[in-house]
């Protein structure tokens, strides 16, 4: 047993709390940044109605009608700041494309170099590209518009630290993914691990039937990067904080653990892109089940582990498990992540191989976990729990 807690801790995954960094797509809201303004003279009636619809959300009706009011009134600051506006709110639909997004954004702050919204969405924009050193001086300057701002400066502390963290690495853009390693290993790296990571990031979206639109960082740390290499726990060989970050030392020896670590960490880089809401059985549980992809005699194993600790006194309740399983302590934590593998396992083992897509499209709708789970299976929470116990205590 003891050979078994080892070889749990060496898959452990540890997932940090500033996630709402990698999910942001504004800090300010629309409501409370900036408002249009109405002017008088030539222009006013198609300034006004483009301040009625940038009211209603119908961005691109604004700028027709704001774009008739500047060539009424040409260099109108009042239509000039207006049309900045609805540049900035167009430009941060949701379906549309960076390079459009970034020709408004341009045109935006062009028109009024101050305006918040333009800021932010500049800084978005780049931050959800991984192009942390291009956000800074956007977020920077939004700062100076805003200094009221709490979240502004641990925003900017962020991106600091992240600009710090890629400084000098060389970058490949995968589909859905950067890599990013150390140059001076470029020969070592370039080509094969990539198409590795490119099969693996297909496989997992296929997988969970999640497919991101921005990229996921993944940063190969090797030892010639000093410090930035050196993991926070000694057992940890990769984790998930808004990017993969995988410790390999002096290189990766062991192929096939290297790959277990990354889908592991791909899991984890997915999920929260679907929601930044999941406990951590749901998180650590796929991370091992669609990431690893367990054999069957670890499956054993594992439960056998588990069937220990209850005829112990254990208790098996996944919801109790928390956020995080990092405060934890090694024992308990390692429970914590057996009875996650172990119920993802079950579930699909059950309700067949589609319902783990299912399951985390329901939570991308904003359903809480155990609801998806209630309405992917159709069985109430509660007894879904009672059968899994009966499965770890009384047989298959």
């Amino acid at each position: 047993m003891r050979n078994f807690l080892v070889f749990l801790a060496a898959f452990f995954a540890v997932v940090l709390g500033f996630f709402f960094m990698d999910s942001k797509t504004a800090l300010i809201s629309r409501e409370s940044a900036v408002a249009p303004l109405r002017i008088e003279g030539k222009g006013m009636e198609a300034n006004a109605k483009g301040v009625q619809e940038l009211a209603k959300g119908h961005n691109e009706i604004a700028i027709a009608s704001l774009r008739t009011a500047d060539r009424l009134q040409p260099g109108n600051s009042v239509i000039r700041r207006n049309l900045s506006i609805a540049l900035a709110r167009a430009a941060m639909e949701k379906e549309r494309g960076e390079s459009e997004a970034m020709e408004l954004l341009h045109e935006s702050l062009d028109l009024w170099p101050q305006n918040p919204e333009g800021l932010d969405g500049m800084s978005t924009v780049h931050f959800r590209n991984a192009r942390y050193g291009e956000a800074l001086p956007y977020a920077i300057k939004l700062r100076g518009v805003l200094p009221d701002r709490p979240e502004l400066d641990a925003f900017i502390a962020y991106l600091e630290e992240k600009a710090e963290l890629v400084e000098g690495m060389t970058a490949e853009e995968g589909d859905r993914f950067r890599l990013l390693y150390s140059g001076e290993r470029k020969l070592e790296f370039e080509g094969e691990i990539i198409a590795v990571l490119q099969t693996e990031m297909d496989a997992l979206t296929a997988s969970l039937g999640v497919f991101p639109e921005d990229p996921v960082d993944v940063l190969i740390l090797t030892e010639d990067l000093g410090e930035r290499s050196e993991a926070f726990l000694p057992f940890v060989e990769g984790l998930y904080d808004g990017q993969i970050r995988l410790f390999v030392g002096e290189g990766i020896k062991d192929r096939e653990r290297f790959i277990r670590t990354v889908r592991h960490e791909m899991v984890h880089a997915l999920l929260h892109r679907v929601s930044g809401d999941i406990p951590a059985w749901v998180h650590e549980g796929l991370a091992q089940k669609v990431g690893e992809e367990p054999s069957e005699e670890r499956i054993r194993k594992v439960r056998e582990f588990i069937r220990a600790s209850i005829s112990r006194g254990y208790g098996v309740d996944l919801e109790s498990l928390g956020p995080s399983f990092i405060e934890f302590e090694e024992g308990e934590r390692s429970r914590a992540y057996a009875v996650s593998l172990l119920f993802m396992d079950w579930v699909e083992k059950k309700y067949g191989q589609g319902v783990i897509p299912r399951f985390v499209s329901e939570i991308s709708t904003g359903t809480p976990a155990a609801a998806a789970m209630v309405k992917v299976t159709g069985v109430p929470f509660e007894k879904m729990e009672r059968s899994f116990n009966e499965y770890l205590t009384q047989g298959s």
